[in-house]
């Protein structure tokens, strides 16, 4: 039978995940969104099938273009065997291992508290502390309510498994244990680079441990640190050649050391204020003198005192206190140092979901001192608990409706746009919380109105880009697109022009342009264009003539008469194009033009072509009154196997009979 510490440590941890499935359970609602996780699901073609093919595929290769984590790409395989495009199972799976993760905090709490021999009830409350604000905390809302970022919360699954294993095989001194903690490692590293720095986790458990320097400790983490190496410098490489990672000219030594510095802040502010969230956190704009507010340049000064003077106080004046502050401070600052943007990735100054793994480091901080507190002031119990549970409570609350900005691609874009949107003077911020603008936001939500065909919406976020001079080639290209849907065809071209200013090598917009120039009549240059954009790459030939088709079924007939002209004089013995040549110049009432082009297409050796050429030549034979030529032609149509009538056979045979007399 179940002693009462076991069913109370029970209780607990059931309340808890219970707790943190009902903040997220909205989540289950939500959709597919167009960031990222068209790359990892909806366009991925290899989480599709279970075949040894795909499988190599997410194993060997760099499948979503943005970095190497081929279990995260497993799991996903796994949900779409089960459920294929439905969300719903994507996003139940997330919220499971977040619960799961939970668990794994509240015994690694347990087990960490130990080492500091703190008594059971002590332990309880910083596991149970620590496990409900993980499990709770607004900031973690991006992590589980976004299908993209299944590798966080799996990476982290097997990161705080492979600290229990670390934290039993100090327990045990068996290698079992160690080797273990290795294996579990590699498959955090598996599920997302971040992982990588699990060897400096390591090293601040030693602390706690009050495991003294020697060549054992040193020698057992040399294996660690070796595959940290291999794994980062995957990362970095996968990160810069898809230009994730900006130059290091664009900003200067002391700016990213700012900048560093502002986000150490924010993470550790938001630890305790989780208020004005947002999913995209822009750098800031710069004040008209060029300076940035003040808060940047004190940042670094202000990040350097939260993390170096609670260790350097216990240290000096509360060695008791030193190891649980050296633990909790050093895990934090180890597992978000590679992403203070001291080398800048990405266009977000930071990211909610960079908090995961690194706020345990701060929660068993605060769940230890709080405990603290309340052993050495017990009169204050109520008050604390009472603190908590309000604390717990808005937690809870603001954790549900941060899932809501999760629902769809337009929630969670507009979502940042409204914590940063666009200012009427770029040079002044708006305040001290907005002085950047939610750029990338603009464009995928750009993206995402022009997928729908909502043009108005998406031109008006694109101009912000354009605006703002943050419009790459693909955006100009997509304005181009609308100004040519709306028969603007100058302004088009215009868009085009500066596509092609940004980016020179595109085959579609050259393309894109050749079609605008056609339209306004300037064949020469639409014929130089187009040329570039075959040059480029032959098989842009199918995407020319399927428009060049479009524009004879919507009679748009000079456009195409024109544009096969240009087509015929870069393969002049394509049958089809003289064909549908000669329909656009029948639908202009041009008969003899459209027979010359018909009669040139009915000598090629295309049964498709014979067909139909040969019916039309009969239909035109007729109008211009030749019967004879009629006839031929409708027996030629009849041979090749065109469906022809008997009564219009028989109509043609007495006509010609007729014409004899």
């Amino acid at each position: 039978m179940m002693n009462s510490p076991a069913l109370k440590k029970t209780i607990l941890l059931g309340a808890i995940c219970i707790i943190t499935f009902l903040c997220f359970r909205y989540t289950v609602n939500n959709q597919f969104t167009n960031w990222d996780d068209d790359f990892y699901v909806t366009n991925d073609p290899y989480i599709k099938a279970f075949t040894p093919h795909n499988l190599k595929v997410i194993f060997t290769e760099d499948i979503t273009k943005n970095n190497y984590h081929p279990l995260c790409m497993l799991s996903l395989a796994i949900n779409y065997h089960f459920s294929q495009m439905d969300p719903h199972a994507y996003y139940l799976t997330n919220i499971l291992i977040h619960v799961a993760n939970v668990m794994l905090v509240f015994f690694l709490m347990m087990a960490l508290c130990a080492l500091l021999q703190m008594d059971e009830k002590g332990k309880l409350f910083v596991a149970s502390f620590a496990a409900l604000f993980f499990g709770i905390h607004p900031m973690h809302v991006e992590s589980v309510a976004w299908i993209a970022e299944r590798k966080d919360v799996l990476y982290a699954f097997f990161y705080i498994l492979g600290l229990l294993c670390y934290l039993k095989y100090l327990a045990t001194n068996k290698m079992s244990w160690y080797w273990l903690t290795f294996i579990v490692f590699i498959a955090s590293c598996l599920s997302k680079p971040m992982a990588v720095v699990f060897p400096m986790s390591l090293l601040c458990i030693d602390i706690l441990a009050k495991r003294q320097l020697s060549k054992k400790l040193v020698t057992e983490k040399i294996l660690f640190f070796l595959f940290s190496l291999i794994c980062g410098g995957m990362a970095f490489y996968t990160q810069n050649k898809t230009g994730a990672i900006a130059s290091f000219g664009i900003l200067t030594i002391y700016e990213r050391i700012m900048y560093a510095g502002y986000s150490f802040i924010m993470y550790v502010s938001k630890l305790f204020n989780p208020t004005y969230l947002s999913t995209f956190y822009p750098y800031p704009y710069r004040f008209v003198t060029g300076y940035l507010p003040g808060i940047y340049y004190a940042a670094p000064f202000l990040a350097l005192t939260i993390a170096g003077l609670p260790v350097w106080i216990t240290y000096q004046y509360k060695r008791e206190y030193f190891r649980p502050v050296a633990f909790g401070m050093g895990f934090f600052v180890a597992n978000v140092i590679f992403i203070l943007q001291f080398i800048s990735v990405g266009a977000a100054i930071m990211a909610d979901r960079y908090s995961y793994v690194a706020y345990i480091g701060l929660l068993f901080l605060l769940g230890y001192f709080i405990n603290e507190l309340i052993r050495n002031f017990p009169k204050l119990k109520i008050a604390v608990f009472a603190v908590l549970i309000c604390v717990a409570g808005w937690f809870s609350y603001m954790c549900y409706e941060r899932t809501f900005a999760w629902h769809d691609s337009e929630s969670l874009l507009s979502d940042a746009i409204e914590k940063y949107p666009v200012k009427k003077d770029p040079d002044m911020p708006h305040d001290s919380k907005n002085s950047g603008v939610a750029l990338l936001s603009y464009k995928w939500r750009g993206n995402l109105y022009f997928s729908r065909g909502e043009l108005n919406k998406a031109l008006s976020d694109y101009n912000v880009m354009v605006m703002l001079r943050s419009a790459d080639a693909k955006t100009f290209d997509k304005i181009g697109n609308i100004y040519f849907m709306r028969k603007q065809y100058d302004s088009a071209i215009i868009a085009y022009t500066q596509s092609l200013e940004v980016q020179n090598n595109v085959m579609k917009t050259y393309a894109d342009r050749s079609m605008a120039y056609m339209t306004v009549g300037d064949t020469v240059n639409a014929f130089k264009d187009f040329i570039i954009a075959y040059q480029m790459d032959p098989q842009s030939l199918d995407a020319f003539s399927e428009s060049v088709f479009n524009a004879v079924q919507k009679q748009q007939y000079d456009l195409a008469i024109n544009e096969y002209n240009m087509l015929l004089k870069v393969i002049s013995s394509n049958p089809f194009y003289y064909f549908y040549r000669g329909v656009a110049k029948f639908g202009k009432g041009e008969t003899e033009a459209a027979i010359i082009d018909w009669e040139i297409a009915v000598k090629y050796n295309s049964k498709d072509v014979q067909q139909s050429a040969s019916y039309n030549l009969a239909v035109a034979y007729e109008a211009k009154g030749d019967y004879k030529k009629a006839v031929d032609y409708i027996l030629m149509a009849k041979r090749t196997g065109y469906a022809v009538t008997d009564e219009y056979m028989a109509t043609l045979q007495k006509k010609l009979a007729e014409s004899k007399k």
